[in-house]
């Protein structure tokens, strides 16, 4: 059972959160709109007019002042907070720092995946680290180092690149967050919980500003900031219990992310594309293209993620068949997205972006896709 200074700075870094990120977001939409700084109507995006997209600017300040607010709501506490906290300024300013820098002007991929990789050693070198529960892989410095690099780099990629649909990102997000702050309670991670409910906070603020039609988008700003935390978050869980357990249920909860981001290599590789070129194929397009409105393709995504995240908190409770479960669903979201995508490049090879007119077979794949969405409770339509 939580003690009273934990309970009273969990509720004050979400409220604080909250209300910062609210009030915040309507004015960093006015500042983003005079300098012309937004996402512009192109073949990957769905709005038709300019957008601006430095809301990860009010998610940042949303979640510091959470935390701040609950570091001073907790004077026992703050000294073991403070200087676990601090200890994160530098390495995640430099993602935050990075994603305002590419939202103001875009920087090259790979100028962008450096300097991820840069923060993902600093941060696994502080100690940072996953850990999967497997004692031949944890026990080898070496091994756990270059897979919490990857991890982290992976996860703040994956949010980066789901980010590309109103209110998709921050939802996907704030689905995870809840399912860590559940995770943080079963292992009595006070702090762990603190820092979810600022992201929680956070995420429910920006939202009610990024809900179709989204009036700001957060931009790499706030994606890659989202990522990199919900990545932390995971590795600092691991850490308290590092159980298989724990990590499969990781796993699971950050399943959609994840899912989205192997399916772009995936349908690269197959269609030899380049890895790194942008494309309008990711999960979010193929179900627009599909003739799924915006709230349909958020409902269809945010069940898919919510289903594996409940997936994910029964394995901790010892249960083997949502394993079993889980990775069937994946299976076969990861197989119907993937033949989909694969036959609408394959009937437009020479068009540089996604077109209903070129893509005449899509159609026919919907009963697929539309089983899988009852498969997590119904298309909503």
């Amino acid at each position: 059972m939580l003690s009273t200074p934990p309970l009273v700075s969990i509720l004050t870094a979400f409220l604080i959160a909250l209300i910062v990120t609210v009030v915040l977001t309507p004015v960093v939409r006015k500042i983003a709109l005079r300098w012309r700084l937004g996402d512009k109507p192109n073949g990957r995006k769905f709005h038709p007019h300019m957008i601006p997209h430095l809301g990860g600017v009010a998610i940042v300040l949303g979640t510091v002042a959470g935390l701040v607010a609950a570091i001073l709501s907790a004077p026992g506490l703050a000294g073991g907070w403070r200087t676990s906290l601090l200890g994160l300024i530098p390495p995640v300013g430099m993602i935050v720092a990075l994603g305002l820098v590419d939202d103001m002007k875009s920087l090259r991929v790979f100028q962008k995946l450096a300097i991820q990789v840069l923060v993902a050693v600093v941060l696994a070198v502080s100690g940072f680290v996953l850990f999967t529960g497997i004692a031949a892989l944890d026990a080898v410095t070496a091994v756990v180092l270059l897979v919490s690099v990857s991890f982290l780099v992976g996860i703040s990629s994956s949010v980066n690149l789901i980010d590309g649909h109103d209110g998709l990102a921050a939802g996907i997000s704030l689905i995870a967050a809840v399912s860590f702050a559940v995770m943080a309670i079963m292992f009595g991670a006070d702090l762990v919980l603190v820092v979810t409910l600022s992201l929680i906070g956070a995420c429910l603020g920006f939202l009610l500003f990024n809900l179709p039609p989204g009036k700001i988008y957060m931009g790499d700003t706030g994606s890659m900031f989202l990522g990199i935390m919900l990545a932390l978050v995971a590795c600092s869980l691991t850490a308290v219990q590092p159980t298989v357990q724990t990590f499969v249920a990781i796993s699971l909860i950050l399943g959609i992310p994840m899912l989205d981001a192997f399916l772009a290599i995936t349908r690269r590789l197959i269609l030899r594309t380049p890895i790194f070129k942008a494309d309008c194929l990711h999960m979010h397009h193929i179900l627009s293209e599909l003739s799924f409105s915006p709230k349909q393709t958020l409902f269809v995504m945010y069940s898919m993620q919510a289903f594996l995240a409940a997936l994910g908190l029964l394995v901790l409770k010892g249960y083997v068949f949502p394993i079993v479960v889980g990775l069937t669903f994946v299976a076969v979201v990861f197989s119907t997205f993937l033949r989909v995508m694969v036959v609408a490049q394959s009937e437009a090879p020479a068009a540089p972006k996604l077109s209903t007119s070129s893509i005449p077979q899509m159609k026919e794949q919907r009963a697929s896709a539309e089983s899988v969405a009852r498969a997590v409770g119904g298309q909503g339509r």
